[in-house]
């Protein structure tokens, strides 16, 4: 009977690295990376994975772990394209997003060995058990760890499964902070690729061409002598345009102009217009 105390040290000592890692505060994927790897180690499976699970849409699989020699991806974009919709696990978060560890016992219909999953998958992956720690991170969107052995491997016991539950707390907090930490990464990326882009077309919708012109200069803290020296025309040029340019905008001030590009970021996003006041506009003329 495997214990706590009789798993062999490495996945432990794994296991401690990591947790005084992301204590430290490295989440990244690196580190999940590693935790896939740590948790099949550890109850002495043969397979392991993580599955993201987001509401009405198909699940993502970023990391997958097999015994040496064998293709972690051979039947994976099986599962992924359309498999996926007959598995009880997914129709757990699916159905009731909730949190926890589940073996497929506690999950998998009566007569499951009879049913078309198990025979266009499970049979064909050679999986004999299998268990889950669901994450139900929001009502959008569901991770799945998924530790799992072959069909000539003894089922996974009561005390491997203790074990699991016993850290599930602490897997989930990982999961949850990688996921937060990567979601803000998307976001921050979002926001490098887009601003430059926004920033060059802002206004470019109500104002003409030289007004255009004269916005960016503002935007970028030119003053109005510095402008003029720019483009090679008048103070009393610039500042006529500038006048133009707020009333446009319906603002009276610099301090306004910075305010509203600002504000008509928020509504950026990857399928807006390439000018952000088209968006930020509509609700003030509707």
């Amino acid at each position: 009977m495997t214990t706590l105390h009789s798993i062999k040290n490495p996945p432990m000592n794994q296991w401690h690295a990591l947790i005084a890692e992301v204590i430290a505060g490295e989440c990244d994927d690196n580190a999940v990376d590693q935790l896939i790897d740590v948790l099949r180690l550890m109850v002495n499976a043969d397979g392991s994975c993580l599955l993201i699970y987001p509401k009405g849409a198909q699940p993502q699989c970023p990391y997958r772990k097999r015994e040496a020699g064998e293709d972690p991806w051979k039947h994976i974009d099986q599962y992924l394209h359309s498999a996926y919709l007959l598995d009880p696990f997914y129709r757990l978060a699916a159905e009731t997003p909730t949190s926890g560890v589940y073996s497929l016992n506690d999950v998998a219909p009566d007569g499951f060995k009879q049913s078309e999953l198990y025979r266009v998958y499970y049979r064909l992956i050679n999986f004999g058990d299998e268990i889950c720690l669901m994450i139900a991170v929001n009502d959008e969107l569901s991770i799945q760890v998924s530790l799992s052995r072959k069909n000539d491997k003894p089922r996974f016991n009561n005390t491997e499964l203790a074990l699991i539950e016993r850290i599930f707390s602490t897997v989930s907090a990982i999961l949850r902070k990688w996921w937060d930490a990567k979601q803000q990464h998307s976001k921050d990326t979002f926001l490098d690729t887009h601003l430059e882009s926004a920033l060059r077309h802002f206004g470019s919708s109500v104002l003409t061409q030289r007004e255009s012109q004269i916005l960016q200069l503002v935007l970028r803290g030119y003053a109005v002598k510095s402008i003029a020296h720019k483009l090679a025309i008048s103070t009393e040029t610039i500042k006529h345009h500038r006048k133009n340019i707020y009333s446009k905008l319906d603002i009276s001030s610099q301090a306004e102009l910075f305010h509203l590009f600002i504000d008509s970021l928020r509504m950026v996003t990857p399928h807006s217009p390439a000018d952000p006041l088209t968006n930020y506009l509509k609700p003030r003329d509707a």
